[in-house]
């Protein structure tokens, strides 16, 4: 017999970013810890793109016939992480063109696992990560259009040309119009929970979110409001505590990841793929200059992706950049005492998607086609899930 959290995996596995039934039912594990029985019947009515309640109300009339008790199963599934909520929380406000509450499901990743910052517990993070030992890590890291992306940090492109705007993260802070805030992250949370404290980051707090994303997460309670120039201070940190920056895979994100090694769940997991640089979007390479390397082995120590090694006579040869592992983060050119490292722009780089919405929407082309595109987009016209 089917239960019902299989046929919401079922459901989940539907959205752009896959979930995909595990040997060790791991996926149902963690369903179970976010929606009850009834809960989960109603999410597998739920769309991937959010909808007020009324529309949901019509679609599970026959499981939830009150409309205030849908309203509120929605707004505690969202508080508690489970779904996606978009709109202003409280009463809504009368007149034309004021915004509504609307509730979508969420993906697992980024989605329900970051939704459960200040929220976790051990159980979780241990199966997220049985989960992702066990199926999640094949089909989402490495796909075609990843969620995340990797840009240099600013040392690494300081003075260069070779740099699209979309790899500038400081010019992108710098232009932004805001608001910004910052949260704690929740893959050092989950780490430090399960025995594995970070040993290079000085602080949680170092997710950042933009604009509508920055005004959510803050209406919600899950950030704090800052200012542009403490988002730059926040780069600064990171750049000197050797975190990868990894902003959304779009020219326009909405948030922007400070990530170290240690705990990075996005970083954890490519490290385990034999050819890291084909898993996660990047647009250079690190080069080293054999004449001016010391062999120190700084860079050694600071890759997240051991993409540095002391090949042969270290004396001799020098360190040696491992192509097929390099993400172009730029962390070994910050930190490289002698100025040997460079970033050299790769020939098959590629510019991200423009939008949140146009990174979904190649997502769910890549996994569907042109024909499951054009199905979800007549079914949204008719106002059916998507």
């Amino acid at each position: 017999m089917t239960t019902v959290y299989r046929r919401l995996q079922q459901r989940l596995d539907e959205l752009p970013v896959p979930f995909p039934a595990s040997e060790t039912g791991s996926e149902v594990r963690l369903l179970k810890a976010l929606f009850s029985e009834r809960e989960a019947e109603v999410a597998v009515h739920l769309s991937a793109v959010p909808e007020p309640v009324e529309t949901i109300h019509r679609r599970v009339l026959h499981l939830v016939a009150d409309r205030r008790a849908l309203s509120a199963m929605l707004e505690a599934l969202a508080a508690r992480g489970a779904i996606n909520s978009t709109g202003p929380l409280g009463p809504r406000r009368p007149g034309p063109g004021s915004l509504e509450r609307r509730y979508g499901l969420a993906p697992l990743v980024v989605g329900m696992f970051e939704f459960q910052v200040d929220k976790l517990t051990p159980q979780f993070v241990r199966d997220f990560h049985d989960y992702s030992d066990h199926g999640f890590r094949e089909v989402v890291v490495g796909g075609p259009t990843p969620q995340l992306r990797t840009v240099p940090v600013g040392a690494a492109i300081s003075g260069t040309r070779a740099v699209g705007s979309y790899d500038d993260i400081r010019a992108y802070v710098t232009n932004s119009p805001g608001p910004f805030a910052v949260m704690n992250c929740v893959c050092r949370q989950s780490a430090e929970l399960v025995g594995e404290a970070c040993t290079t980051s000085s602080t949680h707090e170092t997710c950042l979110t933009v604009g509508s994303a920055a005004a959510s997460t803050v209406m919600g309670g899950a950030s704090r409001r800052i200012t542009r120039d403490e988002v730059i201070a926040i780069l600064d940190r990171a750049e000197r505590e050797g975190h990868v920056l990894q902003p959304q895979n779009s020219r326009e994100p909405a948030f922007i990841c400070c990530c170290c090694r240690d705990c990075c769940e996005v970083l954890r997991n490519a490290r385990k793929l034999p050819r890291p640089s084909d898993a996660i979007p990047t647009t250079h390479r690190a080069v080293i200059d054999s004449r001016a390397c010391t062999t120190c082995g700084a860079c050694v120590t600071r890759c997240p992706m051991e993409a540095i090694e002391l090949a042969g006579e270290a004396a001799q040869s020098g360190a040696r950049v491992m192509e097929d592992r390099c993400i172009g983060c730029g962390v070994c050119v910050a930190t490289c005492p002698t100025d040997a490292i460079r970033l050299e722009r790769r020939d098959d780089a590629r510019k991200p998607p423009r939008t949140t919405d146009a990174m979904y929407l190649r997502m769910f082309r890549d996994r569907f086609g042109l024909f499951g595109v054009a199905r979800a987009g007549l079914r949204q016209l008719l106002r059916r899930k998507v």
